[in-house]
């Protein structure tokens, strides 16, 4: 979980090789930078090898947060799975960067892809940009994307219902972070809460 001045240029590079039967899981929360580029790679170099990617990115005003994650097939019955979640407001931008290649040794690769983000207002914005390269006829390959905004309704409906707007923000970002906090060890899912909610405050940086 990475909670960074807001004058910080974050750029690093983070790579691994898995061999055979080996498990790769990253957990990335990126937050507070003026910008950041992070985009953990792995190599699935041995049969039955996996790689699961976890990102959560925010972005307030002035910040861009670019983060993706890049995974190479390269083996037999190999496995990955890619779940990104991206919050911006305030003119922040964020951006999904993907790749993933299957090459043609990875018989029987299975591939999934799944990126969300939410954004506060109208000067935000968020970009998801996959990239897909098969070589094998013999892939189970799935990719999803959604993009939305927080609407006026889901802030007036619990406002009315004496919630502080506020309050009612960070409900919608911890729902929709939910389904990814939810698979991380407590003590990662109540710092990335905390660093949210403190984002959201400003208060971060």
């Amino acid at each position: 979980m990475q909670n960074w001045s807001k004058n910080t240029y974050n750029l690093n590079t983070k790579r691994s090789l898995v061999d055979r039967n080996g498990t790769m899981e990253w957990v990335s929360g990126s937050m507070g930078s003026k910008v950041t580029m992070l985009y953990p790679s792995t190599h699935l170099q041995g049969k039955g090898a996996k790689d699961n990617h976890v990102t959560i990115a925010f972005a307030g005003e002035g910040q861009n947060i670019d983060t993706g994650a890049k995974v190479i097939h390269d083996a037999p019955d190999t496995k990955s799975t890619i779940e990104s979640k991206s919050i911006s407001q305030e003119g922040g931008r964020t951006n999904y960067r993907g790749l993933v290649r299957v090459t043609d040794r990875a018989d029987r690769s299975q591939v999934s892809v799944e990126c969300d983000a939410m954004m506060f207002d109208a000067e935000s914005t968020s970009d998801t940009e996959p990239y897909v390269e098969i070589q094998n006829n013999d892939v189970d390959m799935a990719h999803e994307a959604t993009v939305g905004s927080i609407g006026d309704e889901e802030i007036y409906y619990l406002t009315s219902r004496g919630i502080e707007e506020e309050e009612a923000k960070e409900m919608i970002v911890r729902g929709f972070i939910e389904p990814i906090a939810k698979e991380l060890p407590l003590e990662y899912a109540m710092e990335l809460n905390r660093l949210i909610e403190l984002e959201m405050e400003g208060s971060l940086g």
